[in-house]
């Protein structure tokens, strides 16, 4: 999280070489504010970067705590040049403190001792039978469903998977008041909705149509989904 977006550019590039050297493989999302962070953050991410000083709006410190309200066990490494606020870190429980410009050396060396950390999430699984097989998606991760003639095609973070059901089916077998039918054959995860104007909607980046009878409905679930993680944050 940085508002900076080449020093969110040269963060992605220094992951992508602990990939390689490690053979292991992130899911990155980046935000440019804190305010955006904390509208989309969920118990799903297992490392945050978080700059401290933003040009507008909440600074980072301030979302480390709204944070932690709402997941005590994500790693936190801090991502500055105000190396002053290093001593604060530990209101907020953070891991580390790196200073920036980054360095590709230091950063290799901060990142292992993070993966070193990580604790296994428990995870919302639902089975999905695919290409003949059985797989298991965690809820958390998909993006939206959508119908393609007697299939539901569920877009996820990792890839689209097809299951041969129909949306209600695969709405039941969900069972996840994060999803929404926006349109007859369209469903999508609040979790990553960012975004509700005229008859679309943004889904993780994605323009999606919103049916013109679910737009109000559409509207006042998310008020209430967003309301539910306030009351999260404040508990």
């Amino acid at each position: 999280m940085d508002d900076d977006c080449t020093e969110r550019g040269r963060l992605k590039e220094y992951l992508a070489y602990v990939e390689q050297i490690q053979e292991q493989s992130f899911s990155v999302q980046e935000y440019d504010s804190a305010e955006r962070f904390l509208m989309l953050f969920e118990q799903q991410f297992d490392i945050v970067f978080m700059d401290i000083k933003f040009s507008d709006g909440m600074d980072g410190m301030s979302a480390a705590r709204r944070m932690r309200a709402i997941d005590a066990n994500v790693i936190l490494i801090f991502v500055t040049n105000l190396a002053q606020m290093a001593i604060h870190g530990y209101e907020v429980d953070a891991l580390d403190f790196m200073v920036k410009p980054l360095e590709k050396y230091a950063f290799q060396l901060k990142m292992r001792r993070a993966l070193g950390r990580i604790q296994p999430r428990e995870r919302q699984l639902i089975q999905v039978r695919c290409n003949g097989g059985d797989i298991y998606l965690d809820t958390r991760n998909i993006r939206y469903l959508e119908v393609d003639g007697h299939y539901v095609i569920y877009h996820t973070r990792e890839g689209d998977f097809t299951e041969y059901i129909s949306l209600t089916g695969a709405r039941k077998k969900l069972d996840d008041p994060a999803f929404f039918r926006c349109d007859r054959g369209l469903m999508i995860n609040m979790r990553m909705l960012s975004r509700i104007e005229g008859d679309s909607c943004v889904v993780d980046g994605k323009q999606l149509t919103v049916a013109h009878s679910q737009k109000s409905e559409l509207k006042r679930a998310f008020a209430e989904f967003l309301s539910g993680r306030r009351k999260k944050e404040g508990a």
